[in-house]
C-alpha cells in the first residue's frame, strides 16, 4: 500500500511539473522564432537600370522607376568622392566617373576648379520591405584592370555582390539595405579598392569551413 501511494504521488508530481513547464517551453520557442525572423536575410534583385527591372516585372514599372531614382539620389550622397577626375578614373576606369553635385561636396578642397568627382551608378539593388514598400541601394563597378571591383557590383561601403548582371536575385544581410552614411571626405587614389579588397577577404574568411579539431588517440 505504501508503495502504491509513493508511485501515485510521484506520478502526480511528474504530471504537475510537465504542465507547469509547457508554457515556458512555448515562450522560449517563440523567442527563438522571433529572433530568427529579426536576423533573417533580405531577398533582393540586382538591376543595371529601371528598364531591366520593368521588363522583368511589367506590372511594377512605376516601382522600378521610383527605386532607380531613389538609388540615384543615394549614390550622389554616399558614393566615394575624389578631389580630381584622374583619381576617380584610376579607381573606376574611363567613362565611369562624373562630377559630384554641389550638395554632395566634402570638407576638402578639390584639386581642380571643376569640383569633386564620383563614380557613376552602375546598377541598384531592390528588395521588398515588410511594411509593403521597396528598399533600394545604389551599386557601382570598376573598369580599371587592377581594381578588385572590376566587373563586380559593389556598394558604397565596398561590399561585393558578384558579377555585373541584371536580374540576379540573392539574399543579403538586412544591414546591406540600411541607409549608408553620407560621404563627407575625399578618398585617396586606390583607397576604395583597398576597402573592396578588405571586404572580399572578410567574406572569404567567414565562408571558409572551420578546421576540424583533432580528438587525439
Amino acid at each position: 500500500m505504501k508503495r502504491t501511494k509513493v508511485i501515485n504521488h510521484a506520478g502526480f508530481r511528474k504530471r504537475w511539473r510537465v504542465y507547469r513547464m509547457a508554457p515556458v517551453a512555448m515562450a522560449v520557442g517563440a523567442v527563438f522564432v522571433l529572433t530568427g525572423c529579426e536576423k533573417s536575410d533580405e531577398n533582393v534583385t540586382l538591376y543595371q537600370n529601371s528598364d531591366d527591372c520593368s521588363r522583368a516585372n511589367p506590372s511594377m514599372s512605376q516601382q522600378c522607376a521610383d527605386a532607380y531614382n531613389n538609388a540615384l539620389r543615394e549614390a550622389k550622397r554616399t558614393a566615394p568622392k575624389y578631389a580630381s577626375r584622374a583619381d576617380c578614373v584610376a579607381e573606376f576606369g574611363e567613362n565611369q566617373c562624373t562630377q559630384a553635385p554641389a550638395q554632395a561636396g566634402t570638407g576638402a578642397e578639390p584639386q581642380q576648379s571643376g569640383g569633386f568627382w564620383m563614380p557613376l551608378m552602375a546598377g541598384y539593388m531592390m528588395g521588398r520591405m515588410m511594411g509593403g514598400g521597396y528598399s533600394q541601394q545604389p551599386l557601382f563597378t570598376s573598369r580599371a584592370p587592377n581594381s578588385p571591383a572590376n566587373g563586380k557590383f559593389v556598394d558604397a561601403g565596398g561590399r561585393n555582390y558578384g558579377p555585373v548582371a541584371s536580374g540576379r536575385s540573392m539574399n543579403v544581410p538586412k544591414s546591406a539595405m540600411a541607409p549608408k552614411p553620407a560621404m563627407t571626405h575625399t578618398v585617396t587614389r586606390g583607397g576604395f579598392g583597398e576597402t573592396v579588397a578588405k571586404q572580399n577577404a572578410a567574406a572569404h574568411r567567414s565562408a571558409a569551413p572551420m578546421p576540424r579539431r583533432s580528438t587525439g588517440g
